[in-house]
């Protein structure tokens, strides 16, 4: 039956600073499917519990012998409940020595004495962890050259991509910036021209002038003409209506919006006629609703045109 985890670590917590925590660290990065307790026991599970499920569910099982091993009771039990399966299932049991000799080794189990193992003396973490790699999983050892597995298990593959992830981020910010630049900050509509014009009377300052395809106008950085979706954009009462009747029989009455506010000033209505005072306030109104992005083109014809508009 497939084994839900690689390997299950047994260690003694003293030991997790000093080497149990790099190696597993070390494992991960390189692939490895590992049950460790840091990684493998969630809050409020049961320890108990959680240790006999990723012992049964391991294919290999590493046995971090030390002298903190050897003295505690339930390191002993997990050694135990390995070798059990060990023998049942026909399981792979993986010594590292760490800090411990052969005879200390012997006087503790016999049997585990007499398996090859790893001893920590003349490898480092990231070293004992290529070597289970190759053991446990050697489809993944293969894929790799040894100069492009110690990268991966040292960490400094993910290290490399991170840096390849923040560089490609700043490249995309600054391109997101240039973009921005020939847009409308409030609508995204392009930018439909750019010239150079006089800041003064005397045309000693010049400055540029942007126009966007949403009507929004700036100056030198400073907003001449309004977007409709600008947040600020004024309401109809912000402008202050000022009809004229006919001075002749061919006038007609003319209505004009005059600013109130200063978004309304950066926001001009066309002036609006009509045979009578209300038809003239009515198509004014209509033409802040296509200002105001209310009413498209088409809309704005139909209505102007249509009787009583």
């Amino acid at each position: 039956m497939a084994k839900k985890h690689d390997v299950f670590i047994s260690h003694a917590s003293p030991d997790k600073d000093s080497f149990v925590r790099p190696f597993a660290e070390a494992l991960r990065r390189l692939g490895v499917n590992v049950w460790y307790d840091e990684f493998s026991i969630g809050l409020g599970d049961s320890i108990a519990e959680a240790i006999e499920k990723g012992i049964a569910q391991s294919a290999f099982g590493i046995v971090v012998i030390s002298p903190r091993f050897i003295d505690r009771k339930w390191t002993q039990h997990e050694y135990r409940a390995l070798l059990n399966l060990n023998v049942e299932e026909d399981r792979k049991i993986v010594p590292i020595w760490l800090g411990v000799t052969r005879a200390d080794v012997a006087a503790f189990s016999p049997s585990l004495a007499d398996k090859l193992a790893i001893d920590t003396q003349h490898v480092d973490a990231d070293a004992a962890a290529i070597q289970i790699l190759r053991l446990v999983r050697p489809d993944l050892y293969s894929q790799h050259p040894r100069a492009e597995l110690e990268e991966m298990a040292s960490g400094e593959t993910l290290q490399k991509l991170q840096s390849e992830i923040e560089e490609l981020r700043e490249q995309m910010e600054d391109l997101q910036e240039q973009i921005e630049e020939y847009q409308c900050p409030y609508c995204g509509s392009g930018l439909s021209g750019r010239i150079h014009a006089p800041a003064d009377p005397e045309e000693k300052h010049w400055d540029m002038r942007e126009t966007f395809e949403c009507g929004f106008q700036r100056f030198g950085g400073a907003v001449e003409s309004l977007c409709t979706k600008d947040p600020r954009f004024p309401t109809f009462e912000s402008y202050e209506i000022i009809c004229f009747a006919p001075q002749t029989e061919r006038d007609q009455w003319e209505c004009h919006a005059r600013p109130k506010t200063e978004m309304a000033r950066k926001a001009s209505i066309q002036s609006s006629f009509g045979k009578t005072e209300d038809e003239a306030r009515r198509r004014l109104e209509l033409n802040y609703e296509y200002r105001a992005g209310k009413i498209n083109n088409r809309e704005w014809n139909d209505r102007l045109f249509r009787p009583g508009g």
